[in-house]
């Protein structure tokens, strides 16, 4: 039971005590509403978190961006990396440094210094724009009409290339083809059921190898990966914003469970594990009895809502640590709840995979904990 506990522990401190780093809270802006702007010829020397209806930042960043909204439009320059979740994400602008995105539409039409990671329903690559390094994608359709410098990974239904792809493709795909104007500096490997399409005029300089999906199921796992990879992207990002709406009505209880959590995160952590373990078990054995399947439905109700909502109150109790002068709850959750995102879509497995499950069992059990209060509050 000790080292269970002292597990448990250490996972629940990755997000408190490994991510000190992060710079002061006075080098970081706030901006939420309904419509935020930074317009042209204003200039923010510090990374920008920003969240509300419709975001368009025409001026200069000079630090990362991060953003949730339903339209994001970034057409100035970006000295930095720019994370965003949204509806429809537009960038016609300069980020010097990477992008990771996840929206419905994204639409990329200006210059990336880096690489892109996005996962989308619909990305379009415009012919003015320029990824300076490699694209990964988990998307729907695929159109990239500008400059990929070097590979293009992705797991796609569509994917036409009538722009230039500067080394490699590797795709699982439904539908591949190369326009007219599309060229490819390297090869292409693919996995789909029937070949690419290469049309009068598109250029190939290496090789072309199409496997079929039976023939190979590592390449239907990656498949699957890629898909969920954009899916993950986008439902982490959703999760931004129900953070938000819970900073804006519930900000007392926010408040009231990080402090107890801050001080007792082992404890805490527990609480959230043993309520992981045990109340999936209490479900399954209420749903096989007849009388009891109503109650289990229920149950299963209030467990799927704790469990939207555990990143949110860890992300809550993260920020009041990492940035204790800030005081506004939309501020404090914004800034935790976004660095919990981008360690969880790092490429780095390990890291996203124990920040995940840190977050989940941190957050789980400042809820349940809550929940044990008010239920002693209301029994006297």
């Amino acid at each position: 039971m000790k080292r269970i506990k002292i597990i448990v522990l250490s996972l629940s401190l990755v997000l408190l005590s490994t991510l000190m780093f992060v710079g002061a809270a006075n080098a970081t802006s706030f901006k939420t509403g309904d419509s935020i702007t930074v317009a042209v010829g204003e200039t923010v020397d510090s990374m920008l978190f920003t969240a509300g209806n419709n975001i368009n930042i025409a001026g200069t960043v000079n630090g990362d961006v991060y953003c949730a909204g339903q339209t994001v439009t970034i057409s100035g320059t970006v000295n930095g990396d720019v994370i965003c979740g949204g509806g429809t994400i537009i960038i016609s602008g300069k980020v010097d440094g990477s992008v990771r995105l996840g929206g419905q539409t994204v639409t990329i039409s200006g210059i990336i210094s880096n690489s892109a990671t996005i996962g989308a329903s619909d990305l379009i690559i415009e012919k003015t724009a320029t990824i300076s390094r490699d694209l990964l994608g988990g998307t729907s359709n695929i159109t990239i009409n500008g400059t990929v410098a070097r590979d293009v990974v992705s797991g796609s239904s569509k994917i036409t290339i009538n722009g230039i792809v500067g080394r490699n493709i590797n795709s699982d795909v439904e539908i591949l083809t190369v326009g007219s104007t599309g060229s490819i500096g390297g090869n292409i490997d693919y996995t789909a059921n029937q070949d690419i399409t290469i049309i009068s005029g598109g250029k190939v300089s290496g090789t072309v190898t199409r496997t079929a999906p039976s023939q190979d199921l590592q390449s239907a796992k990656n498949s699957f990966v890629a898909f969920s990879f954009g899916l993950s992207i986008y439902m982490l990002f959703a999760s931004l914003l129900i953070a938000l709406v819970i900073a804006i009505f519930l900000p007392k209880l926010l408040n009231d469970a990080s402090t107890n959590a801050i001080k007792a995160p082992g404890k805490t952590a527990l609480k959230g594990l043993v309520a992981v373990i045990f109340v999936p078990i209490l479900i399954i054995i209420l749903f096989v009895t007849i009388i009891g399947a109503p109650l289990a439905v229920i149950t299963l109700l209030i467990w799927i809502a704790i469990s939207m909502l555990s990143s949110s109150f860890a992300g809550y109790a993260l920020g009041k640590k990492l940035f204790p002068k800030l005081k506004q709850p939309i501020a404090i959750i914004l800034s935790g709840v976004s660095i919990i995102i981008v360690l969880t879509i790092i490429p780095v497995p390990i890291i996203g995979f124990v920040v995940s499950i840190a977050s989940y069992l941190f957050g789980t059990g400042m809820i349940i904990y809550e929940v044990k209060k008010l239920r002693s509050t209301v029994k006297k």
